[in-house]
């Protein structure tokens, strides 16, 4: 499954420098007949590219996100300003203790919730509210047709991230 990441690593840019520096040789180390006994053979003086920028330092937990999945968009931290979703799945990442992440989704028409899973690094609670109720993922029966909102929020006193998936079912 090919996946997209919210954060590049910069160890992940140094390989992407490598790749570059490799490929603007044209020549393969193994490759006997497309180098030559000179050191700088082949190497030809290019301009600065994006590659030679120094490696981008991440900062807090990072999140890797199926491609076609959502991603939650700050600002998201109350309802009014909650991150809207149509796709099955969407990821996001609480970068403080204090964050706090709203999400919303409503099923399409003739159909009801009936899976909600969540794959978290670190602590993430999450509560659903729906119909005026707010209850826990796990609570099933409470899953229906309409609109959701979802908060995710941690109360383990540091920086988590998660990924949710939803499915739905006809009425």
């Amino acid at each position: 499954m090919a996946r997209r990441t919210l954060a590049i690593p910069g160890l992940a840019l140094s390989v992407l420098a490598l790749l570059g520096a490799f490929a603007s040789t044209g020549a393969c180390a193994a490759d006997p007949e497309g180098a030559d006994d000179e050191p700088d053979a082949g190497v030809k003086e290019t301009a600065p590219t994006m590659f030679d920028a120094p490696p981008i330092r991440v900062i807090g937990p990072a999140v890797e996100c199926a491609i076609g999945s959502a991603i939650e968009e700050e600002p998201n931290d109350a309802v009014m300003t909650a991150t809207s979703f149509s796709e099955l799945s969407i990821c996001g990442v609480l970068e403080t203790a204090k964050d706090v992440d709203y999400l919303a989704f409503e099923t399409p028409t003739g159909t009801k919730l009936s899976v909600f899973q969540a794959i978290i690094d670190g602590k993430v609670e999450l509560a659903l509210t729906h119909d005026g109720e707010t209850f826990g993922p796990s609570e099933t029966a409470k899953f229906g047709p309409g609109k959701y909102v979802i908060k995710a929020f941690t109360t383990a006193g540091k920086p988590a991230s998660y990924r949710i998936r939803v499915q739905f079912d006809p009425e």
